[in-house]
């Protein structure tokens, strides 16, 4: 939707701002409007769709650098915010990688070289297996909510969906992504599209949200395509074939030894 319009009459634009009410009344309940949205809450509710303790993961990563596309096929087990493992199934050039993160490391076995490398610090920032995401990327799973405060920048529609638009501000200044806007569906409580800024306060990435399925008592989306607005004519999407959520999953999944199993 779009506010300004020279050639509008007075009439046509309170028929607008009218039709506009009602579509944000259907949207967030009877009576509310930007001032009776709570962000924080909202946010706890995005991240209640999208979060757990626990995840194991099993996808694609359909890396596209304008020129050729190809794809990885992995599985990932997930712990919290400090650990996480995965290990690449295909194509068979890059079968039996796998990736390890514990706290702020990210140890990387590759079976050609029968080695482990330590990546950490500045470079958990560069592309993974040349793709728009970075190590640091692929490996997170923070809980927005704890890690940003959030408000309300405006409403606005997103691929025909009403959306609250929040802007988060980064609580720690270590964060890589010092500040997010997020297009959030409030009644089905999903991100439509998300965007990453520098303290700077320039674009860096963005991540659309694709095909949002019901995954237990949740809505969880079938595809998520990143861009690295750095780069030109490129995109990586995520495809997940199964997730489970809250699994139990073996500490030894978490320990160095697992790298050379």
């Amino acid at each position: 939707m779009k506010f300004s319009n020279p050639r509008s009459t007075s009439g046509e634009v309170k028929s607008f701002f009218a039709i506009f009410a009602l579509v944000l009344l259907g949207a967030f309940g009877q009576g509310a409007f930007a001032q009776d949205i709570d962000p924080d809450e909202l946010l706890r509710r995005v991240d209640d769709n999208l979060w757990s303790q626990t995840k194991i993961i099993e996808g694609r990563l359909i890396v596209d650098n304008g020129r050729r596309e190809r794809t990885l096929q992995m599985q990932t087990w997930m712990e919290g915010v400090e650990r996480s493992y995965s290990v690449y199934l295909n194509p068979p050039r890059e079968r039996g990688v796998k990736m390890l993160k514990a706290r702020s490391k990210l140890w990387m076995y590759t079976p050609r070289t029968d080695r482990k490398i330590l990546i950490a610090g500045h470079m958990l920032r560069q592309s993974m297996m040349g793709s728009d995401l970075s190590y640091e990327d692929m490996m997170e799973d923070k809980m927005l909510s704890r890690n940003y405060k959030s408000s309300v920048e405006k409403f606005e529609e997103f691929e025909g969906v009403p959306c609250v638009v929040l802007l988060l501000t980064a609580n720690d200044k270590t964060t890589t992504y010092q500040s997010r806007k997020l297009w959030i569906d409030p009644e089905k409580k999903t991100v439509l599209m998300e965007e990453m800024y520098a303290k700077s306060g320039k674009l860096l990435k963005n991540v659309h949200f694709k095909d949002y399925r019901p995954t237990g008592d949740r809505l969880f989306p079938k595809k998520m395509i990143f861009r690295d607005l750095l780069k030109e004519n490129t995109k990586t999407t995520y495809e997940y074939d199964s997730i489970e959520f809250d699994a139990e999953i073996p500490a030894k999944y978490f320990s160095q030894s697992i790298l050379k199993r």
